[in-house]
């Protein structure tokens, strides 16, 4: 059931356009008489007033698409149509879970049911300022929380001077914060939060709130409820000392099943690395296989140690704890009671929680662990010497026959992942085109590009054949000795972009042909001379268009599958930990590079910029419309395909200022298509945390190629946003934060895509790998002027 508040202010004008929706319904479905029968209160006590109150559809067996094919309706003669209807369902969907949102906000604490708690749980997870409370703080918040609205601009919330009665979360709308003597400081918007301070000060408040524009909505969590939930989350924390200092903290969360909490069980929000390995060996591999009781800790853990933990570090806490039963590390030889003991029983859950969790590390990092020349050694040498010594166990101890057998076959694929390195290198790009990809395996840092790299005058080029990994320093001392520069002291090695922006890399840098902008050159000169760089002919782009030839030969339907065939090979090759890499810090990560998220981001840049490029070079207002509607055709499609990806970068191509403000192109563009143009931009909507796109990618199923910015957005957020360590122990929240994001990347590549490899002409694929793209937005704005100029002002 679609559930509608038709509260008359809210969205805009709103009441107009829901009973207009109300009303394409109605007339199409002629068995219906009136409002009264098409739509009820969702409390069943009222008519339809489409004002103050809640509704939801009336169900009805009967099938829609029969009532559809009965009509015989057309626009001109004032009656709506089948794409009314779906556009009025479609908006309507988009409005109906804020709808829902706002009503159980309105009930009181005790009336909101199990389901309605969760629906405001969920709503809370997209809040920028609740993101760095723990899950059971937002569950607490989701059963206090208010809605508070006011209608008009200079309403007054609080004064500076007041009693801190309440705290406050902006969910739409701008507030000014006021300051006796200072005037307005600053101003709050949709996501911010104000008034906290007072409540955990227990002070009068320090600032005057003003609204700063009319309908603006908040979230208001009350004082008597704070400070319970303050009090409960200390009551629920549990801290472990030693020395005195504390090595471990605990929150005591609720186990849910079916929305319902039926037990308890302790989550970890901050603690040393080597008291959580031990927590983790000792609480969690027992139970692993229990819905009930496991949690996400060891794939948190897993997912982020990078962060916290070095490899060679948790490789040792293994070792030590594998050998003496002692997580402690570096040499520390202080046990925990509970490793102390002697009992059989207990030397053998070492080995089996040791063994277990080796399995479940190399199952979620997959090739990486291997790549990882610390996890190589570990598995080379550890692992050899854990096989003999389980097998010499086990001859006493049958017990341990089911962990033998795991690390024969984690033995085995070990042999198998160093053969799958040992292929021959691929050479991946040449000057900044891709040529080829691995077959049935990611990029490797030992796969090879071709570059050139320009003399300062651009007289010179020296055209070099390297490895991925290379450092800059090693590419900067080839060129120079092949342009003249000597041993490359004193040389700088710069990307000079289409849009005359230069980027000079710093020694250590690796990955640099696959982190260049697409039209982006390399040149190597003296530091007195960078500023002179200037970009070469060739990286303006085409003057006319390149690839008309996909667009007029390929359908739409064609298109979006080769863009959904090429860039699912790009989406699984990338690994979680590269997207750490990314957003954490390349320099953190010596010898790491993410070449096949470099690739993927790249790729989603030269998508956009081809959509742009493509348009702009249509001579012809009505050639312009037709490449329009053909974009918005394809990106139909990529929808249709779970490919967010493509999908995303059309869009945005779609919406870049060249495009849109070509007011004549898009008057020739029929009203159906300006209308899915309309909805496939409201899914690009920020506001509530990008609720709108978090909804529709719900709903999808693996396999799904998601919008990547948004997943690299979301990472550097909860990095930036919240400190790693605090006291001297890691914020494991944060590691929980970043590992849903990461985790949410691997359930998107989940299932495998299902691909008739023999019905893809290899010709066409290779067609939409390398496009011809202009990547400089003045260029595009100049463009756009030349082909429709402004509008002078007659008045």
């Amino acid at each position: 059931l679609y559930k509608i508040a038709c509260k008359q202010p809210e969205f805009g004008k709103c009441c107009s356009k829901k009973a207009s929706y109300i009303m394409v319904i109605c007339n199409l479905f002629v068995f219906h008489h009136s409002t009264m029968t098409t739509i009820i209160s969702v409390t069943h006590e009222y008519p339809f007033l489409d004002k103050y109150l809640f509704y939801r559809w009336v169900e009805d067996e009967r099938s829609t698409d029969a009532a559809v094919r009965a009509l015989n309706l057309s626009d001109d003669d004032g009656i709506y149509s089948e794409n009314d209807f779906l556009l009025a369902i479609s908006n309507l969907s988009i409005m109906g879970p804020d709808a829902l949102f706002r009503m159980v906000l309105r009930k009181a604490p005790n009336e909101r049911s199990n389901e309605e708690l969760e629906v405001v749980f969920e709503e809370l997870l997209n809040i920028k300022a609740l993101s760095n409370l723990s899950t059971m703080v937002k569950r607490e918040l989701a059963t206090v929380i208010m809605f508070e609205q006011h209608q008009n601009a200079g309403t007054v919330l609080f004064r500076q001077g007041d009693q801190g009665k309440s705290w406050y979360i902006i969910l739409k709308g701008s507030v000014n914060v006021v300051i006796h003597g200072k005037g307005v400081v600053c101003t709050l918007q949709e996501g911010d939060d104000f008034g906290k301070l007072a409540l955990v000060n227990d002070a009068p408040r320090a600032a005057t709130i003003i609204l700063n524009e009319n309908c603006c909505q908040f979230l208001r969590v009350d004082k008597h409820d704070f400070d319970r939930i303050l009090r409960d989350v200390e009551a629920n924390t549990v801290r472990l000392k030693e020395h005195g200092h504390d090595v471990l903290v605990l929150e005591k969360v609720p186990i849910r099943v079916n929305r319902s909490p039926i037990a308890y069980r302790y989550s970890v929000m901050a603690g040393t690395p080597e008291k959580m390995v031990e927590y983790l060996l000792e609480t969690r591999i027992d139970c692993a296989k229990d819905e009930d009781i496991a949690d996400t800790f060891m794939e948190d853990f897993i997912l982020t140690h990078l962060i916290f933990m070095p490899t060679n570090e948790l490789c040792n806490a293994l070792t030590i704890y594998y050998q003496q039963g002692c997580s402690s590390i570096n040499g520390n030889s202080a046990l925990s009671e509970s490793i102390l003991t002697e009992s059989v029983e207990h030397q053998l859950s070492f080995r089996k929680r040791v063994i277990a969790f080796l399995q479940a590390w190399i199952q979620i990092s997959g090739h990486m662990f291997y790549e990882d020349p610390v996890g190589a050694a570990f598995i080379e040498v550890v692992m050899v010497e854990m096989y003999c010594a389980i097998l010499e166990d086990s001859r006493d101890h049958p017990q341990l026959l089911p962990e033998l057998t795991v690390v024969e076959k984690l033995m085995r694929e070990r042999e198998q992942a160093l053969g799958s390195s040992a292929r021959p290198p691929v050479i991946l790009s040449d000057n900044n085109f891709i040529r080829e990809l691995p077959a049935n395996s990611p990029v490797l840092p030992f796969d090879l590009c071709i570059v050139k790299v320009n003399s300062s005058d651009s007289l010179r080029t020296s055209t070099l054949k390297i490895r991925v990994d290379q450092t800059c320093e090693t590419i900067k001392r080839m060129a120079s000795q092949k342009l003249g520069l000597g041993n490359g002291e004193g040389v700088e090695l710069v990307e000079v972009k289409s849009n005359r922006e230069k980027n000079i890399f710093t020694p250590n840098d690796t990955g640099i042909p696959t982190s260049m902008s697409h039209n982006g050159r390399l040149f190597a000169c003296f530091k007195d001379q960078v500023e002179s760089l200037s970009p070469l002919p060739e990286q303006a782009g085409p003057s006319e268009s390149v690839h008309s030839v996909i667009l007029e030969t390929l359908t739409s339907t064609e298109l979006a599958q080769h863009l959904l065939i090429y860039h699912w090979q790009l989406f699984i090759n990338t690994h979680e930990y590269e997207l750490l890499y990314h957003v954490v810090g390349r320099n953190l990560f010596p010898g790491k590079v993410p070449v096949n998220l470099d690739l993927l981001i790249r790729r989603f840049n030269e998508l956009q910029f081809w959509v742009i490029t493509e348009i702009l070079l249509c001579g012809s207002v009505s050639k312009r419309a037709h490449v329009v509607k053909k974009f918005i055709k394809i990106a139909l499609h990529c929808k249709a395909n779970q490919d967010l990806f493509s999908f995303f970068a059309i869009t945005l191509g779609l919406s870049n200022v060249a495009i849109s403000r070509l007011s004549q192109t898009w008057e020739k563009v029929n009203a159906k298509f300006r209308k899915l143009f309309f909805e496939f931009e409201s899914l690009l909507d920020p506001s509530r945390n990008h609720r709108a796109y978090r909804l529709l990618v719900a709903k999808m199923k693996p396999p799904t190629i998601p919008f990547i910015p948004l997943l690299l957005k979301d990472l550097l957020f909860a990095h930036e946003g919240n400190k790693t360590y605090f006291d001297g122990m890691v914020n494991f929240e944060k590691m929980h934060m970043m590992a849903q994001t990461l985790r949410n990347h691997r359930m998107y590549k989940s299932q495998m895509l299902q691909i008739d490899s023999s019905k893809i002409p290899t010709d066409a694929q290779h067609l939409v790998r390398n496009f011809r793209i202009i990547d400089d937005q003045r260029k595009f704005l100049r463009l756009s002027h030349l082909l429709e100029p402004k509008q002078k002002d007659t008045t």
